[in-house]
């Protein structure tokens, strides 16, 4: 559900929260309109598992971090406010104790494709993450089993790279020496 009436603000947003039938759900706020956030599938869950489980691994090593799964709500810069499927923020950007939304970009941060989000809702996410300060995203495909790798370059572009079933995922500089097989995210086809 996305409500265009107008282009709303994070007042308006925080307002549409407080409202008693909207108790139980959760929204973004993307480019001046408010998006109900729907419940994910099995499948949803099982990928953010996976690369939960995985990073989380990798920091068990390497204290660099915190990796979050779905539902930590990040306030961007440039007004929108959106709830990654998970994301990463580096120790330097974490202030104790946690507060209730973190109000800068993650480092990065991965958006699992629904049957109820577009692909351009879903870079339209990545550009916004990009440029408030993440310095990659990845976008999850579970039907065609494929990532997209999403950066900014100079000229304030959006480049995305697509990463097949057997290619590999990268940490970039965010995570150094992070490497992730697409495979190992996604469930078994048998």
């Amino acid at each position: 559900m996305v409500l265009r009436e107008r282009r709303y603000t994070l007042a308006d947003l925080r307002e549409i929260e407080q409202r008693p039938e909207n108790v139980d759900k959760t929204f973004e706020l993307i480019n001046g309109e408010v998006h109900e956030v729907t419940a994910p599938e099995v499948i949803h869950n099982y990928i953010i598992s996976m690369l939960v489980r995985k990073v989380g691994r990798y920091l068990d090593d390497n204290d660099i971090g915190l990796i979050f799964g779905d539902n930590i709500s990040y306030t961007l810069p440039n007004g929108d406010e959106l709830i990654p499927d998970a994301s990463f923020v580096a120790h330097s950007h974490i202030t104790y104790p946690l507060p209730k939304r973190f109000h800068f970009a993650p480092d990065f941060a991965v958006e699992v494709s629904s049957p109820s989000n577009s692909e351009r809702e879903l870079l339209e996410k990545a550009e916004s993450y990009l440029q408030s300060g993440s310095q990659f995203v990845w976008i999850a495909y579970p039907i065609i089993r494929v990532f997209d790798v999403c950066h900014l370059i100079e000229d304030g572009s959006l480049i995305v790279r697509k990463v097949e079933i057997d290619g590999i995922l990268d940490g970039e500089d965010v995570l150094p020496g992070f490497k992730l097989a697409v495979k190992d995210v996604f469930p078994p086809t048998q």
